[in-house]
């Protein structure tokens, strides 16, 4: 046994951090499931509250970060490694940030009609969100290793299916560009929602890389 590990079982456990991650991972969902009933809604008058919501959503995931991080910064014991809690809590974190980057160019570049590739994109971030939900609590206890192996392997298959979905909108908007402007914006929009599929996969990978050093 680790050194690391055998202070970890000697000493209670900070279960705080499961706390304030399952909040992060809440928070996330909740950020999700927002942005894809607003984008299937694809009513632009109402692009404005989106933005105001998703902008208290991205507050409140930026706070919970700085609690992760001051918890980290008063305490020696950890329950799982310290790293692995941080790049968890940012990788969370960024999830919600890029769909807020989304909402505020919505506003910025005035989009009033929504690619048909977004509302298929935002439904697969809430279904890899939804599966960081489970695998998140699963941290607590690790001792199913088989649903958490099954969980990762979707949220692998869902970012390749929105990598699929990103790679034909692009195809779509380089096809016929009449409007360059346009072909800029969404090339970017695109970019930054498919970037928010890969942060999930990330913390998919981190919650299956400490599963493995703990379990």
């Amino acid at each position: 046994m680790s050194l690391n590990a055998l202070m970890r079982w000697l000493k209670p456990r900070e279960m705080v951090f499961f706390d304030l991650l399952e909040a992060a991972t809440a928070n996330a969902y909740q950020s999700a499931i927002l942005f894809d009933r607003e984008i299937r809604g694809g009513d632009p008058a109402r692009f404005a509250d989106l933005r105001r919501q998703m902008k208290d959503l991205e507050h409140t995931g930026d706070n919970i970060t700085r609690d992760i991080m001051n918890h980290l910064n008063h305490t020696f014991v950890t329950p799982i490694d310290r790293e692995d809690i941080m790049s968890l809590a940012h990788a969370i974190d960024d999830v919600v940030d890029r769909i807020h980057y989304v909402c505020e160019r919505l506003i910025l570049y005035r989009i009033v009609h929504v690619m048909p590739a977004v509302p298929e994109m935002s439904s697969i971030i809430v279904e890899g969100v939804g599966e960081l939900v489970h695998l998140i609590k699963h941290l607590r206890d690790m001792s199913n290793q088989t649903e958490i192996q099954e969980r990762i392997q979707r949220v692998h298959t869902l970012e390749n299916k929105a990598d699929s979905l990103y790679h034909a909108a692009l195809a779509q908007i380089f096809e016929d560009p009449k409007d360059p402007i346009e072909l800029i914006k969404w090339k970017e929009l695109l970019g930054q929602i498919e970037d928010a599929t890969d942060k999930v996969e990330l913390v998919a990978k981190v919650v299956g890389s400490t599963v493995m050093k703990n379990a």
